[in-house]
């Protein structure tokens, strides 16, 4: 791939992921309000207490093929048929079982009604097998535009009747209906707009040889979501379901600003990584141009979020929601580390070293669970200062440890996010001052966000970093592109 094709498709992959995840962000948050405002903590309570399955039973589902299938510069259709058919039976199996357990998780977290929400809720797992190759396909062939349209139309639809449903008194099922539908709609126009169709094959060495990769990566997937997850159930079993309500609430909107940043860049980065990685130099070199660029972007807006955490909460969902702010403030800190280590780990997928990912991987749950066991009797705010701990040491030890196998050194990282965070600090010290004269919420949370956002591009322009150059030279290359 030429250089400058390389950079065009870069900047369109970006563009693409950045419209959807936004675009999907911002329905979501509309959706959202109104369910927050209409709901209360115990039923989001309800749906959190199965948030950690539904996401270990995708990863277990997905089993790293997906990754595998974009990694693979050939790809043949016994590859595709090979993973769908997978997919699919350990998705059947995974659902068969969850609906055997629903009991048993019910019991787990003292409440009942677990039971059928568990057994409706868990259909997700056949919806989302039925379209992971349609999925594959586009992001492979690097096509984002048709993937945000479907995943903004899936968000719209879902959400606009679970509103409905929310209103007329459905409550808990509400949101059981807004998870489904979202993963059903999905589906289906995957299925019109994907462009491929099963055949009845199965391949025995296409299955080793992408089962070689994406085993590592399944492994290293599903200890990343229990120790994304694990905090969930965890407060689902010491604490009652408003307290979980609470807890869901803030890592939910924390959460759509994390993955938000850490998808656009992963989703558009991996596949354009694998397609020069034999070219190590070049490689490296665009490799550190985008920790730059996720530093840039990541710092303010999470930092800015953690200033104007009460404001926020406060306009968006109401004052029932207060004891979900410090909580909100401490997953926003947290996830900064969250979106530095998922781009360093992309990184090393794009090197095949499967086996390092898994390595780090169950690290991280080994220190996850020494923290938890010094933490778990602590208050919840306590507990996420854990947490905070966690991830931050996790970041530190994937960058010590990417510095060794490809020749970044964990200082030069370092050294290249630094003029980002430290602009960022500055930002909130310089906008914090203004909360101490304004009262009105509205006033200081759209005040605070004008001074940071001029405060923070200025001082960058002042010293001039490179980041803030590039950034603006792409936006102005691609408004020209598009005419």
């Amino acid at each position: 791939m030429e250089e400058k094709e390389f950079q065009k498709k870069t900047r369109s992959a970006f563009v693409w992921n950045l419209l959807d995840r936004v675009g999907s962000q911002l329905i979501s948050v509309v959706v959202g309000i109104v369910l927050a405002r209409t709901l209360g903590a115990a039923e989001y309570g309800l749906t959190g207490a199965l948030a950690i399955f539904v996401a270990l039973s995708q990863t277990l589902s997905d089993s790293g093929f997906s990754a595998a299938l974009i990694r693979k510069q050939q790809i043949e259709e016994k590859d595709y048929n090979t993973v769908f058919y997978y997919n699919l039976l350990i998705a059947i199996v995974l659902y068969i079982s969850g609906y055997v357990a629903a009991p048993l998780i019910a019991d787990f977290f003292g409440e009942a009604v677990l039971v059928p929400i568990a057994r409706v809720l868990f259909i997700v797992f056949l919806f989302n097998a039925l379209c992971i190759i349609q999925n594959a396909k586009m992001v492979k062939e690097i096509n984002f535009r048709k993937v945000a349209t479907i995943n903004i139309t899936a968000i719209v639809t879902s959400g606009t009747i679970a509103i409905w449903m929310a209103i007329v008194g459905c409550g808990v099922w509400a949101l059981v209906a807004q998870i489904v539908l979202q993963s059903f709609v999905k589906m289906i126009m995957q299925w019109l707009w994907g462009g491929w169709r099963p055949r009845w094959m199965f391949s025995w060495q296409s299955f080793r040889e992408l089962f070689a990769f994406g085993s590592n990566i399944m492994l290293a997937n599903v200890l990343n979501v229990l120790f994304l997850n694990l905090y969930s159930a965890i407060i689902g079993r010491l604490y009652n379901s408003r307290e979980l309500g609470y807890y869901s609430q803030a890592n939910k909107w924390s959460d759509m600003g994390v993955t938000t940043l850490y998808g656009v860049i992963q989703n558009s980065t991996y596949t354009l990584f694998s397609a020069i990685q034999d070219d190590r130099e070049r490689l490296l070199r665009s490799y550190r141009k985008t920790m730059k660029l996720t530093a840039f972007i990541t710092f303010p807006i999470l930092l800015g979020l953690t200033l104007m955490s009460h404001p926020f909460i406060m306009i968006l969902l109401g004052e029932k929601w207060v004891q979900s702010v410090p909580m909100f403030s401490l997953l926003l800190i947290a996830g900064i580390f969250t979106v530095l280590t998922t781009v360093n780990g992309n990184y090393i997928r794009i090197e095949g070293n499967s086996r390092l990912v898994l390595r780090l991987e169950i690290f991280k749950v080994l220190l996850f669970i020494a923290v938890l066991a010094l933490t778990w009797h602590l208050p919840i705010v306590q507990l996420l200062w854990g947490m905070v701990a966690t991830r931050f040491i996790v970041y530190i030890v994937s960058i010590v440890t990417i510095g060794k196998c490809v020749g970044y050194p964990w200082y030069q990282q370092l050294v290249d996010i630094m003029p980002s965070c430290a602009t960022a600090l500055l930002m909130i010290c310089f906008a914090y001052p203004i909360g101490l004269f304004i009262e009105n919420i509205y006033l200081l949370f759209a005040t605070q966000t004008v001074v940071c956002f001029i405060f923070y591009c200025a001082i960058n322009r002042y010293i001039q970093n490179d980041i803030l150059t590039e950034v603006i030279y792409n936006i102005k290359a691609y408004l020209k592109m598009g005419r």
